[in-house]
């Protein structure tokens, strides 16, 4: 069991600032969190560098209050899962398995979780097809994901036996992985978006694209604005290698976004908006396993 205490103090500097504070999108307002956090682990890997076999449980729960020095608009509680399983089966032969679940919930007093208290998805330890953060809502002006309150993440890898090479010997060997993961805006759009693998009316992005041109465009009528939709679940294959060292293995991954979304970005006027679709192939190097 451990338990926590984070304090996070997000501020604009007066000085530096080029805009009228009151331009500041809502969730990026300066504002302070105080949170205390509780967290429960249960290792049972064989090796927390380079697990074989095992399984590891880990879950996490703080609560943001006034009472712990946050603002009265960043109350919220927070629920973070995480179980990880590990098989080995012909000799050396490893199937793993990860799945994470996060939920954020709004106090009372709470109007909305900051923008560095949301939860995110996507880079290296997370959804190989996305980079960091990039997974989840987007802002529909500049394209900045925003995270949401409900996350969740499962990644299935098989990592091959490593065959034995000249100067190398036995270090290098090979994984598989499929990675399938989104961020939701609220916790409850998880569960009926768990088998959904397209992007639902994706017209709608383009539509807010035309909306935004019409309202640019001198003369034309304008057009009530529609909503960009993120709910489904992104889905992700690839391959890595890795190469054993004592500090745990050095890793390469290549992932391929089967679905990355779409959306626009409407830019500075006169400029008139462009669809923006997320690239299909992300590489990484890190080190140690993903999970």
């Amino acid at each position: 069991m451990l338990f926590g205490l984070t304090y996070r103090r997000v501020k604009v500097d007066p000085t530096t600032l080029q805009i009228d504070p009151n331009q500041i999108p809502l969730l990026s307002k300066p504002v302070r969190v105080g949170m205390p956090t509780f967290t429960f682990v249960r290792d049972k890997r064989d090796d927390p560098l380079d697990a074989h076999k095992g399984n590891l449980t880990t879950f996490a729960m703080g609560f943001s209050s006034t009472v712990f020095g946050s603002g009265s608009d960043a109350n919220f509680s927070r629920f973070l899962l995480n179980n990880s399983t590990y098989q080995r089966f012909h000799k050396k032969w490893v199937f793993a398995r990860n799945t994470r679940i996060g939920i954020e919930r709004l106090l009372s007093g709470g109007d909305f979780v900051p923008l560095p208290e949301r939860l995110y998805a996507g880079g290296a330890n997370s959804h190989r097809g996305f980079a960091i953060n990039q997974a989840g809502p987007r802002d529909l002006v500049t394209g900045f994901p925003l995270g949401g309150n409900g996350l969740f993440l499962n990644q299935l890898e098989l990592r091959l036996p490593p065959p034995t090479l000249p100067l190398v010997g036995d270090n290098f060997s090979v994984v598989l992985f499929h990675d399938f993961c989104n961020v939701f805006a609220a916790a409850h759009q998880i569960v009926p978006n768990l088998l959904r693998i397209s992007q639902r009316h994706e017209g709608q992005c383009d539509a807010i694209s035309q909306t935004t041109t019409n309202v640019l465009t001198p003369g034309a009528p304008p057009v009530a604005p529609t909503t960009c939709e993120f709910r489904y679940m992104s889905h992700a294959l690839g391959a890595g290698l890795r190469y054993r060292t004592p500090i745990g293995p050095v890793r390469v991954d290549v992932g391929y976004n089967l679905n990355p979304p779409t959306f626009p970005i409407q830019g500075t006027p006169p400029a008139l908006p462009t669809m923006q679709r997320l690239k299909h192939v992300n590489f990484y190097f890190s080190l140690g396993q993903t999970f």
